[in-house]
């Protein structure tokens, strides 16, 4: 008797949607040495930014998140689509930066990379939604107000899609928010508070489509670990993980003694690793490994 098998049918078509659509794009903004955003009514600029960038340019953005000097971006649509994008985000950007008084992003550098494999979507958009919540002591992947976590799979999503059409705001708003006479922009925009809201400019039900589960999207945000660092090297980003999911990483290569029981010289290997696979801080193998931040020093010396 043959038994159906749920899991596969909905992994094909995963893949199927997949391989249907695209192509798709994980755009990074540079690191800055300085911050995009300090204030709440300026990371609402940086969201009009991005969402206007879209409209205009036709990139369907699939997820996104916005730290205070960087943004990740995951796109689909045409190369071209893509530049243009880019073009009129930095341009915008530029402009609101001058505005605060702040650096030129004239030579503001963008990557972009195409995610032609499902898994690796999958993963990059675990790093996107997980970026909050790795820089961040404050943060959830899901409860970050400044990202796209909170769309997926959210059965209270209407809680927070209550936001007034675009066409019926004044010509008045809708120039303040697009910083410009141009205020065309695709009737499904929603708005509240002088924010266009992510839940009309994200294709979150695009993204979840390329799931195959809630439990498998919330399953990686839970346990990128490694993944983070892979991804994050291949942006030529650097990021800690938090000290509770290192914790568990670390346990989980000595599962018969587990971090509490290891021995100094487990501990003083485990520390080489953490710093090579996980590119832990000092402090953060002193403090998960509960050895003396001097005899860390000593085996990393800082860089002066």
């Amino acid at each position: 008797m043959h038994v159906r098998n749920d899991y596969w049918m909905r992994e094909r078509e995963c893949e199927r949607i997949f391989a249907a659509g695209g192509p798709y794009y994980m755009i990074t903004t540079e690191h800055l040495d300085w911050l995009l955003y300090k204030t709440r009514e300026e990371f609402i600029v940086g969201t009009n930014i991005v969402a206007i960038s879209a409209a205009e340019s036709g990139l369907a953005i699939l997820d996104d998140i916005q730290m205070n000097n960087h943004h990740h971006i995951m796109g689909e649509g045409s190369s071209s689509r893509v530049d243009d994008f880019i073009d009129r985000l930095r341009e915008r950007m530029r402009r609101f930066q001058l505005s605060l008084g702040n650096k030129s992003l004239k030579d503001w550098n963008i990557r972009v990379d195409e995610t032609t494999d499902l898994g690796l979507f999958r993963k990059r958009i675990g790093y996107i939604d997980r970026n909050a919540y790795v820089a961040r002591l404050d943060s959830t992947p899901t409860g970050y107000p400044w990202g796209s976590g909170n769309l997926f799979f959210n059965g209270n999503l209407w809680l927070m899609t209550e936001g007034e059409p675009w066409y019926s705001l004044s010509i008045e708003k809708r120039r303040k928010i697009c910083r410009s006479h141009n205020v065309e922009l695709p009737g499904n925009i929603k708005v509240r508070d002088g924010m266009i809201l992510r839940s009309s400019f994200v294709d979150y039900k695009r993204t979840e489509s390329l799931f195959n589960s809630a439990n498998q999207y919330f399953s990686m945000l839970s346990r990128q670990g490694e993944s983070d660092i892979e991804i994050a090297r291949m942006l030529g980003e650097s990021i800690q993980l938090p000290n509770e999911e290192v914790f568990k990483i670390v346990s989980s290569w000595y599962p018969d003694s587990g971090i509490r029981e290891m021995s100094a010289e487990d501990r003083l290997k485990a520390a080489q690793t953490m710093k090579r696979k996980l590119d832990s801080s000092n402090k953060q193998i002193s403090q998960v490994l509960n050895l003396r931040i001097d005899d860390v020093d000593r085996m990393f010396p800082r860089a002066r």
